[in-house]
């Protein structure tokens, strides 16, 4: 019987079964029974990125534990339930790409959103403005972005001419992984055909009344570059709920975090305290009101997340019974979707 330990990476998630590199191949895995009990929610469980020790017996692979994970991105599963959806691990950037062909794929609030999520992974933001052949305003609009997503680098981008993206590709270098994640039809899986140099990932046809292209991508997956680097393709994201602590948020809208230091009051909510140093500053333009009521929305949006998850008992031996049920219950019923 040929029994050994190794350690591999993830590169795809398909309910309970798994595809993991080892050298150049990609094989099936499976879990070992044991994980379950020591998993505590469907976070806990293996995802794209991560790096898993394995076990080979003959032909059959089992994975048997995850290595501590240096990033990861994620947000909160869709609907009322209060739990983890862990889109990728161990990335390097997180790559938030818009379409510049429609207004509603660029707007301020879904970049702020979409900002949050990625300061809150641990990777580094990179915004990555695709279509600039269907837009001859693409550095006007980068200009006014730019202003939503401090601390992010901007990229130009149009697979059309190749135009940008050998900036992404030299950043790719030396093993280096990004995510790249946005709305559908925004051109991430033709990105990434364009950096694999070619047609792995299935492209939607162009709708012809807005060039808009499909949503093609139903799973993240792992593959890699020529120049040793890896890029994660995430399914379009129809609904951005966070999951973030609030020094992400802070992160996001720094004139306002570096304001909030200036209040009367230390645990000021800025809506109405005297002192609000916050409120005389958007009197004043430096902050503005749009950008005022979208922190006062998301941070409301995080406070219920934090409220939710103390109410669940996260840390609590029956929570974790209930969620290592349902979740396995639900796998092998086929109702996880990633």
């Amino acid at each position: 019987m040929n029994t050994h330990k190794e350690k591999h990476r993830v590169v795809l998630k398909q309910h309970d079964t798994y595809k993991i590199k080892i050298g150049t191949q990609i094989k099936n895995a499976k879990l070992k029974g044991s994980f379950y009990n020591r998993a505590n929610r469907s976070s806990d469980f293996p995802h794209v990125g991560d790096w898993v020790n394995i076990s080979i017996n003959n032909d059959l692979i089992l994975i048997e534990e995850i290595e501590k994970r240096k990033t990861q991105l994620s947000r909160k599963t869709s609907g009322v339930i209060t739990e983890e959806q862990v889109l990728a691990a161990n990335i390097d950037y997180v790559i938030i790409v818009l379409g510049l062909d429609r207004k509603r794929n660029y707007s301020d609030r879904l970049l702020e959103r979409y900002m949050v999520l990625a300061w809150n992974s641990g990777a580094t933001p990179i915004v990555l403005l695709n279509k600039a052949d269907l837009n001859d305003k693409a550095e006007i609009i980068q200009y006014q972005l730019e202003s939503v997503a401090p601390g992010a680098e901007f990229i130009i981008s149009s697979t059309k001419d190749n135009y940008g993206i050998s900036n992404i590709y030299d950043k790719l270098t030396g093993g280096k992984t990004a995510v790249f994640i946005g709305p559908s039809g925004v051109g991430k899986s033709t990105i990434s055909n364009t950096l694999l140099k070619n047609q792995i990932q299935r492209i939607g046809d162009v709708r012809s009344n807005n060039n808009g292209g499909k949503h093609t991508t139903s799973s993240s997956k792992m593959l890699e570059l020529e120049n040793g680097g890896f890029i994660i393709d995430s399914p379009g994201l129809r609904e951005i709920q966070l999951w973030a602590e609030e020094e992400s948020l802070d992160n996001v809208f720094d004139e306002i975090a570096i304001t909030a230091d200036q209040c009367k009051y230390k645990n000021c909510s800025h809506q109405g305290e005297p002192g609000c140093a916050v409120q005389n500053n958007m009197n004043t333009g430096y902050i503005s009101p749009e950008r005022y009521d979208s922190y006062l929305s998301l941070k409301k949006e995080l406070d219920f997340l934090e409220r939710r998850k103390k109410e669940k008992g996260w840390n609590s031996e029956r929570q974790y019974d209930k969620n290592v049920t349902k979740y396995r219950k639900s796998v092998m019923q086929k109702k996880v979707v990633y």
